[in-house]
């Protein structure tokens, strides 16, 4: 591989990392905590790119690229295709059924969890399903929630669900509640992945800290709404 070929690969892997974080569509890959550590690696690689490239051309070219080198170059700019591909095309979201169906937390210390704020309070649905594992003081124990997730069926069994990743995109999890009570059967009626928020309340003894069982939600409403900016939890 020549400079000129190393010296445009490097600018162009910093230049489409630069790109999936202005478009935002970086949270297709990893969770968006780490937009500081992708802004300074795509600074990073256009400067170290840039100043090769000047430093080349104050030296002026090189004489020794032989034949052999000439024919390796046309190969590495094939390497070029999936980096424009990375800058260019946005994946869509993570299918329910490719994404592990492992516990979403691996911690199962039960301890007493904060109490919720008063009224009807939204909480993400990671944080619904780690407080029925581990929560001693039994904080959700038949309290009216809002959960907003995704539908998911599984023969007669109709899902809230959500994938979660925790760093990136290569350990994503499907998270998921059952879904019960008359307004539930409602949603039988949906297309899967319809993004809904539901109104409804956790019946207690569901504190199964193995996370073996899959807990259930008794849907008092229930509302098609958009899907939010970003389809992961995290």
């Amino acid at each position: 591989m020549t400079r000129e070929t190393e010296n445009a690969l490097l600018l162009l892997v910093g230049v489409s990392t630069a790109i999936i974080v202005a478009t935002g569509a970086f949270t297709r890959y990893v969770k968006p905590s780490l937009l500081p550590y992708l802004i300074a690696t795509a600074v990073l690689l256009i400067m170290l790119a840039l100043a090769a490239i000047v430093r080349d051309i104050r030296h002026g070219p090189t004489d020794d690229h032989d034949h052999e080198h000439a024919h390796s170059s046309g190969t590495a700019w094939l390497l070029l295709i999936p980096i424009a591909l990375l800058a260019f095309v946005v994946p869509p979201a993570i299918r329910p059924d490719a994404a592990s169906v492992t516990p979403v937390s691996t911690d199962v210390l039960r301890r007493p969890f904060p109490a919720l704020p008063a009224g009807t309070p939204e909480l993400s649905l990671p944080d619904v399903l780690i407080r029925i594992a581990q929560d001693t003081a039994g904080t959700l124990d038949n309290r009216t929630i809002k959960v907003t997730g995704f539908t998911m069926r599984d023969g007669d069994h109709t899902y809230l669900a959500r994938i979660v990743i925790i760093c990136c995109a290569a350990d994503a999890q499907l998270a998921r509640i059952g879904l019960t009570g008359p307004a539930a059967a409602d949603l039988a009626g949906y297309p899967e992945n319809t993004w809904i928020t539901v109104e409804g309340s956790v019946p207690a003894g569901q504190n199964d800290s193995s996370r073996r069982a899959i807990p259930n939600l008794t849907v008092l409403t229930a509302a098609r709404t958009d899907p939010p900016p970003h389809q992961y939890a995290y």
